[in-house]
């Protein structure tokens, strides 16, 4: 009798045990999965150059300065609103710059996708470069001094290299701010910097709230130095307004999926 006793004590040892060793072994797998559920899934961005402005009209310089849309302007941003809505892409979130060309053309894309609930967040950092004592300024006389400092006769031979891919826009632009008398201008780096801040900012945000298409309304050279900073070779040109361009923000990593797609502002 006592004997029997001793091996159903033992045997209640060795059963307990072996549930233990179990729970340990499948504990890391439970964890494991959780921290899978947990791991942030890609972002989105739609980068947006704003609708066309009265400054963007009379061919001035728009950096920092603001100007409102024009008819135009608010009608091309209706109408991406409308494109983005039939091809059926909401947003999670919605960034703008703080200048009211892009926050005005935020809010016209909302109306018209849809969306008119989804609140505003401004980030300063994706503002347009700022042109300084040239802000306002017609380009000639902004990029006159530029053209002369970089060694070219007129203003037309420097655009001329730049599009024959003798001299990069961010020389020009550099330049430019250089000659900038008041030193409040942005060099092409500085501005890059920034405005590449701002976007892992937005994108880092979003990751974590685990929001996945985010609407970002920026400037045609603020978005353009960011995709150079990401993948030079995606470069593009002027973009247009109300354009698209697509990148992809995965674990840390940016990824320029397209760019200046204008596609749904066609009719």
């Amino acid at each position: 009798m006592r004997q029997r006793k001793v091996m159903a004590i033992m045997m209640a040892g060795i059963l307990c045990v072996t549930a233990a060793l179990t729970g340990c072994a499948k504990a890391p797998g439970k964890e494991q999965t959780e921290a899978q559920a947990m791991e942030p899934a890609p972002v989105t961005l739609y980068l947006t150059r704003h609708g066309k402005t009265m400054l963007n009209t009379t061919g001035r310089m728009q950096g920092w300065c603001d100007s409102p849309l024009t008819e135009d302007g608010a009608a091309v941003a209706e109408k991406l609103g409308r494109g983005l809505k039939k091809a059926g892409i909401t947003f999670d979130a919605v960034y703008t710059s703080d200048s009211g060309r892009a926050m005005e053309t935020a809010e016209l894309i909302l109306n018209n996708n849809g969306q008119p609930e989804v609140s505003l967040q401004r980030n300063p950092k994706v503002r347009e470069v700022c042109y300084g004592i040239y802000e306002g300024a017609m380009p000639a006389e902004a990029y006159t001094p530029a053209a002369k400092a970089l060694g070219y006769d007129s203003v037309d031979a420097m655009m001329g290299a730049v599009m024959g891919g003798k001299l990069k826009i961010e020389e020009a632009v550099t330049a430019m701010a250089e000659t900038d008398e008041s030193k409040t201008a942005e060099t092409w780096e500085t501005a890059q910097k920034r405005v590449m801040d701002g976007i892992r900012e937005i994108a880092g945000e979003a990751s974590e709230r685990g929001q996945k298409q985010v609407l970002v309304v920026s400037h045609g050279m603020a978005i353009s130095a960011a995709v150079a900073a990401i993948d030079p070779d995606a470069a593009a040109g002027e973009l247009g307004n109300a354009s698209i361009t697509k990148i992809i923000y995965d674990n840390g990593t940016f990824t320029v999926e397209s760019v200046n797609d204008m596609s749904y502002i066609e009719e």
